[in-house]
């Protein structure tokens, strides 16, 4: 069925998107045909982040969003809460995947960045952020989330080569083999440039990109940066890992909702969502 030599596409679904119930069940269809019915394989990288927070308030511990001095939402992941984004993501959401496709006939396996160390990355430690209160710079010490330095795709291709449907879940290894929590937008460009894939999906719960209530249909290089100045919380977050994406040779990114019928040939086909290419004029 699979064949290592087709084309790739690599598909993020957001926690958001995960939470949405039997609408959820549109984009999970829609992989299953692909995989059944076209010439390409799929990678899926999942995120996670409203069930990381659901198990930490339930814990008793405050999930903590703050803003970064360069205006991006960052998470505080110190030891317990980066704990609890394994269990979560690695334990929970990642095998939950897994069973929905084995169940539909298709053989998957739930991988994370330790795994194989296919995620290499480089401890943060230190952030700098916004006071909430204060509105002041300050840094955190004790972080455990991660930039990603490099990413070895030579387990995926194995997976893909043998006909399975690999889900990974954004936990990368760091210099101490320590478990290092990374945005999972940004996990999925790096996925899809190791494996030069075709193209790269965002689904999230929204349809596109808004600006003033319309959709962008599309993104250009002169636009991404305006674009980026004009959109906040994790839009914002998705544009950037898109141009990062499209930085490390990925051709066209593509932002769009899992909750319609049909969604990947629906926003592959451009009627739906947002393209971000630098062949856009």
């Amino acid at each position: 069925m699979n064949d290592v030599k087709m084309s790739v596409v690599v598909i993020k679904l957001g926690g958001k998107l995960l939470s949405q119930g039997e609408e959820f069940n549109y984009v999970i269809e829609d992989i299953v045909d692909i995989i059944n019915n076209s010439n390409k394989n799929v990678v899926l990288v999942h995120g996670g982040g409203p069930q990381i927070n659901e198990m930490l308030i339930a814990l008793g511990k405050e999930p903590r969003i703050v803003k970064s001095v360069s205006g991006m939402e960052s998470r505080i992941t110190d030891k317990e809460t980066v704990d609890v984004a394994q269990m979560v993501m690695v334990g929970k959401l990642n095998k939950l995947l897994v069973s929905m496709f084995e169940k539909l006939n298709i053989k998957a396996v739930g991988l994370s960045g330790i795994d194989g160390s296919i995620i290499k990355a480089k401890r943060k430690d230190k952030l700098k952020i916004i006071d909430e209160k204060t509105g002041k710079k300050m840094v955190f010490r004790g972080d455990y989330s991660g930039r990603i330095e490099s990413v070895d795709p030579t387990l995926i291709n194995l997976l893909l080569e043998k006909g399975y449907l690999p889900i990974i879940a954004p936990i990368g290894i760091g210099h101490e083999f320590e478990p290092l929590n990374l945005d999972g937008d940004r996990t999925a460009g790096h996925i899809a440039a190791a494996l030069k894939a075709d193209s790269l999906l965002l689904f999230t719960d929204v349809k596109g990109v808004y600006i003033n209530n319309e959709i962008v249909k599309e993104i250009g290089k002169e636009e991404i940066n305006t674009i980026l100045d004009k959109v906040s919380g994790g839009m914002r977050k998705k544009i950037y890992a898109a141009k990062e994406a499209l930085e490390l040779g990925i051709n066209t990114v593509y932002i769009g909702s899992g909750m319609i019928e049909k969604p990947i040939s629906t926003v592959l086909n451009g009627k739906s969502g947002t393209a971000i290419s630098w062949k856009f004029v």
